[in-house]
């Protein structure tokens, strides 16, 4: 009827219009990797200027110079058009000067954004967790840079064909459970059918969007640590005479604050072991290891016993022999 269609016509211009209030951001048709799926993710959850924004899978270059933010393809890099691929022959940026490895769209993304994003992050969490903590512009700033280190940065050396090892080592295991791993698997496989693409890679942004909240979650837990690990190392004459043992007041990431604060101190290699309480009230006792990457203990409690069998603490035995303490 004419009134139908009047209506129809209506819901068009509305529609119309809310697409021209809704920023749109581009990115490739096609196979879809962790990095752009990750940008995405970053632009339209967690910025105040792409929050929302649609996304246009494509590569037909007169759609993407209409759109707001173009991630992963165009060939240009501009943050002051919001253009963000790192395709083109000439690109070489990294996120620092104390960095070298060369940036994906999904660094580009974080280089200009990130600080916005892991504040965003980190503040609804502890909104969510009721819990009465504040962070400091510098607590933001280090965890910021945390971030892109050691979950950013490796995103960016695989989308880029960087190895971990020299190309002549063998590595003696493969790892397939990393992000870009679980993202690339839900493209489409040669011998399925009819898939939309479109709400894969949806499905890929909820698989990254929660990876990103973990690593921003895990990374916060470890800056906010700190300080009790500092109060435990300034302690420790307190738990033994020798120094070398450390009583922490609540279980938290400790070992690299730990040997951070040991040179800060001048005291490297005179901790041995870490005492805590687990969320049973259960006391355990860790061995302080070479180095944070390593698993050869300074001290084993087999050594360190009279018996050679265990170690006395306060009237607990731990019975270990040549293993760590985990």
């Amino acid at each position: 009827t004419q009134s139908t269609w009047g209506n129809i016509q209506v819901l068009i211009k509305f529609l119309r219009f809310f697409m021209s209030q809704t920023k749109q951001i581009g990115t490739h048709s096609g196979t879809f990797h962790a990095d752009e799926v990750l940008g995405c993710v970053m632009l339209t959850k967690y910025t105040q200027l792409f929050q929302n924004a649609n996304i246009v899978r494509t590569r037909d270059q007169n759609i993407l110079d209409k759109l707001d933010a173009v991630i992963d393809v165009g060939r240009i890099y501009d943050a002051s058009i919001h253009r963000y691929d790192h395709h083109q022959g000439e690109f070489n940026d990294f996120f620092s000067q104390n960095h070298n490895i060369r940036l994906s769209s999904a660094g580009l993304v974080f280089k200009h954004f990130g600080r916005e994003v892991v504040e965003r992050i980190a503040k609804d969490f502890l909104v969510s967790e009721k819990l009465d903590i504040q962070l400091s512009p510098e607590d933001y700033d280090q965890l910021y840079l945390r971030i892109y280190n050691t979950f950013i940065m490796p995103l960016d050396a695989t989308d880029n064909g960087i190895d971990a090892y020299p190309q002549d080592v063998e590595p003696r295991y493969r790892q397939t459970t990393a992000l870009e791993h679980r993202v690339s698997r839900l493209n489409p496989t040669w011998f399925e059918q009819n898939i939309d693409q479109d709400e894969r890679f949806r499905e890929a942004m909820k698989i990254a969007d929660d990876e990103l909240q973990w690593q921003v979650r895990t990374t916060m837990s470890r800056v906010l640590a700190k300080p009790y690990v500092e109060k435990a190392v300034d302690q420790r004459f307190n738990v033994h005479e020798s120094g070398a043992i450390i009583k922490l007041e609540l279980v938290c990431p400790w070992k690299e604050h730990l040997y951070r604060i040991e040179e800060e101190k001048g005291i490297q290699g005179q901790i041995k072991y870490v005492l805590f309480q687990d969320q049973l009230a259960e006391w355990r006792i860790q061995c302080v290891s070479l180095s944070p990457q390593s698993y050869t203990c300074l001290l084993y409690t087999s050594d360190a016993a009279d018996d050679l069998l265990c170690v006395d603490l306060g009237g607990r035995r731990i019975i270990k022999k040549k293993k760590q303490l985990f």
